[in-house]
């Protein structure tokens, strides 16, 4: 009988080990067959439990082996490979090179580094974006701007290890890594600054009803260390049977100067928006603010702006008595969010609201939701569902009061560069 006490006993054995000790058991008669000359060769150990590499054999927990482990001493291998030496340095090629902290690299090339988020376009993978502290190194083969926490900016050759950032330029100079704000491509070419996506969408029907639909949106961005420029534009054209039943215009233009790695300031926000099925000929809204992300990760990011603005408004047509032109103050509010949902599969969510006087139509909302899917490195295919609303339109000379809401579902082929 075995009287091993509990704490000696050996842990359960899998069934795979199980399987191995029944057949290496049949296998026993054999081996008591052979010289006892052939055995001796082989160092035996045995004790209350042994574990074996090559050669399990069950008998009252005792196993026979030629490479043994102690139950209570048991070698773990090692789960991390050590990483490269930091001395390896990428090829002299035309791409820039991170290294992740798992020690593995990539060849690209770099888009910028903001909100503490590394945005990359790989050569093999296309856009990819880490958080900083995943990155182990950087190394660029272009100028690119640095932007240091104390406000100091230098532009040159850089190269990042995991605790420092070299900046090469008239003459080299050494910082610690944590001093970075951001980092973005620099130097004499203006397009290195801009990136962007343009995206169309056209529907033609024929027969009883001859009907037209074109949509078009066009995001441009120019980012520096310091700084973000954006302007966008959505439209929306329709005609039925030659009668024009849908025509607005939205332009929204954007200047924020960072503050810190989460707080910008909005100087200023310019937005010029028109739908004469609405009874606006034109209108004009400016204004500034504050931004911050509340969300700042590789694959979510989400962040709100909020500040006061003045409006102006041309009405197609008015009332007798009433004015066709209103201006006012507004407190303009927006909110965007963006998803990553999958490796090809994004979510965009944006919001834009605005709260104004009565004469101009009181609170005004523009709401879109797409839902984008990679089709190639440059092409992608965009669902929008668009959301307009007035709450108060203004009543035209037709005493007709237009519809509050307006909502658009829109499919088109959208364009990266």
């Amino acid at each position: 009988m075995n009287n091993q006490p509990s704490s000696c006993r050996p842990p359960r054995l899998t069934p795979l080990l199980l399987l191995a000790g029944l057949l290496l058991s049949a296998l026993r008669g054999f081996a008591a067959a052979a010289p006892t000359s052939a055995l001796a060769t082989s160092p035996v150990a045995e004790s209350n439990f042994v574990l074996t590499t090559n050669m399990v054999v069950v008998t009252n927990y005792v196993v026979t082996t030629n490479l043994v482990f102690n139950a209570n001493r048991v070698a773990a291998a090692p789960t991390n490979a050590a990483l490269p030496a930091l001395s390896w340095v990428p090829p002299e090629d035309n791409y820039d090179w991170i290294q992740l902290k798992s020690g593995e690299w990539l060849k690209g090339r770099l888009k910028a580094v903001q909100e503490r988020v590394l945005e990359f376009n790989s050569e093999e993978l296309d856009d990819l974006t880490f958080d900083w502290k995943d990155i182990r190194q950087l190394r660029a083969h272009r100028i690119l701007d640095v932007l240091f926490t104390n406000g100091e900016k230098l532009s040159g050759l850089v190269n990042v290890t995991p605790d420092k950032i070299t900046v090469v330029g008239a003459q080299s100079q050494v910082f610690s890594r944590e001093q970075i704000q951001s980092l973005t491509p620099g130097g004499s070419k203006e397009w290195d600054y801009w990136s962007g996506k343009v995206s169309l969408g056209l529907n033609l029907r024929a027969g009883n009803t001859r009907q037209v639909d074109y949509n078009a949106s066009i995001d441009l961005q120019r980012r520096t260390p310091e700084t973000r420029f954006s302007i966008n534009y959505l439209g929306n054209l329709s005609s039925v049977n030659g009668d024009e039943n849908a025509n607005n215009h939205r332009v929204n233009s954007e200047f924020d100067y960072w503050l810190s790695r989460r707080f910008y300031l909005l100087v200023p926000s310019v937005e010029y928006y028109k739908d004469p099925f609405q009874n606006l000929a034109d209108r004009v809204t400016v204004g500034g603010g504050l931004g911050y992300d509340l969300i700042d990760r590789p694959t979510l990011e989400w962040n709100i702006t909020t500040g006061p603005a003045y409006q102006y408004a041309w009405f197609d047509s008015s009332e007798p008595g009433d004015p066709t032109e209103k201006g006012t103050a507004a407190l303009a509010f927006s909110s965007r969010f963006k998803w990553d949902i999958a490796h090809r599969t994004k979510l965009t969510l944006e919001y834009r609201g605005q709260y104004t006087s009565r004469e101009v139509g009181e609170t005004t909302h523009h709401g879109v939701g797409t839902l984008s899917f990679e089709l190639t490195k440059r092409f992608d295919l965009d669902v929008s569902f668009i959301w307009d609303r007035i709450s108060d339109p203004k009543v035209g000379a037709d005493k007709i009061q237009p519809q509050p809401d307006d909502f658009r579902l829109v499919v088109g082929l959208g364009v990266d560069f």
